[in-house]
């Protein structure tokens, strides 16, 4: 079995612009989702957890976890502080997500392969919505206090809202998506730079 690379001999370590211009876009995204225009377009569909993850892994250089979350914090505030204001707690669990996933990323640095970025990234995002989303079941009283509850705030949701399922499926596509397009944009860059790729365990 060949160990993966090493950071400091991993793309990650080097300057890569390519993936600093994505993260620049999903910024972007998560800016315009965060307005009254971009609120209502694809509900859930944002790379910010994939960014939490992939690109604290992937960044070119090391970032320290908090940083990150303190850097998503301070962009939401300013786009959307009355949410944040509004719904403290709730808005504390989404962040500590964001915090816990970022924390996996860094200590991920070099250790994983393509495959291993674009699967933490979609555990990441299945585990902030099973976290959420329960948490919507304990305190909502339009939900049972029931399995039957829980497993209604998981799929269908309430009657007159779209099914929480669908929040799952913009979450998946725009989380795999964009940690996809980190990893592709890395290797590419590398390749054209001649540079280590990303690290690979091969049996």
């Amino acid at each position: 079995m060949r160990s993966p690379i090493s950071e400091s001999e991993s793309p990650s370590g080097r300057a890569l612009w390519l993936p600093v211009v994505l993260v620049a876009l999903a910024v972007g995204l998560r800016a315009v989702k965060g307005t009254e225009m971009g609120a209502d377009w694809l509900p859930n569909f944002s790379p910010w957890m994939a960014l939490a993850f992939a690109g604290t892994l992937l960044f070119p250089k090391a970032l320290p976890w908090w940083g990150v979350v303190a850097a998503m914090v301070g962009l939401d505030v300013m786009v959307q502080g009355s949410v944040i204001l509004a719904y403290p707690g709730t808005m504390a669990l989404v962040y500590g997500c964001f915090a816990v996933a970022a924390y996996a990323g860094v200590r991920l640095r070099g250790r994983v392969g393509g495959l291993g970025v674009v699967g933490g990234a979609v555990a990441c995002s299945l585990a902030f919505y099973l976290v959420t989303n329960t948490l919507s079941w304990m305190v909502m009283p339009e939900y049972a206090r029931s399995v039957a509850g829980w497993v209604q705030a998981l799929t269908s949701g309430l009657p007159g809202f779209p099914p929480t399922w669908t929040f799952l499926r913009n979450s998946l596509l725009s989380d795999a998506g964009f940690s996809l397009l980190l990893v592709l944009a890395c290797q590419v860059e590398a390749a054209g730079r001649r540079l280590p790729g990303l690290a690979r365990v091969e049996a």
